[in-house]
């Protein structure tokens, strides 16, 4: 696994303390939505991937959702480069699986769109699967591996991932 721990993407504090999770079921997938640049998953441009991050965070933080997290609202994010990003991490609430089902899955999101990068690569979905064991191993996650669109009326993680959360969430 190439974890990027908070530090090293200089991740803002959070404005509050987490609400501790004991485990869950499992973990929902979600995509960013909107446009990602079709390069983003160029070899040198994994420093966009971190400007990314940064930005999702500063969006949820101020906002700019309509409601304002206290945090990334996600668990951990993973790129095209194969790397996963620590976001709230294990045993804490995330806020991105709507309104009642944050307590229920982790949320780990993929940088990916809907137009744009919107296929994902090999080592995107390595990525994703490292995030999904790591949150077994450290959050107690169960073994349901959906997309955020069950449960909640949302086209996200996309089709093509989705494709791949229905397949079985399989290593390429």
């Amino acid at each position: 696994m190439n974890l990027i721990t908070r530090a090293e993407w200089n991740a803002r504090k959070p404005t509050a303390g987490y609400v501790r999770l004991s485990a869950t079921r499992g973990v929902k997938i979600h995509y960013t939505g909107g446009s990602v640049p079709a390069d983003l998953a160029g070899p040198d441009n994994h420093d966009r991937c971190v400007d990314l991050v940064q930005d999702i965070q500063r969006m949820h933080m101020s906002g700019g959702r309509g409601e304002k997290y206290i945090d990334l609202g996600y668990s951990m994010v993973c790129c095209p480069h194969g790397n996963t990003f620590m976001g709230r991490g294990p045993h804490a609430l995330p806020a991105a699986n709507g309104a009642g089902l944050n307590s229920g899955h982790y949320a780990v999101l993929a940088l990916l769109g809907d137009s744009g990068l919107t296929e994902p690569n090999d080592d995107l979905l390595n990525a994703l699967v490292d995030a999904i064991e790591y949150l077994r191993e450290h959050g107690d996650a169960g073994r349901e591996v959906k997309g955020h669109r069950d449960g909640y009326s949302t086209s996200c993680p996309g089709d093509p991932l989705y494709r791949w959360v229905r397949a079985g969430a399989e290593r390429p």
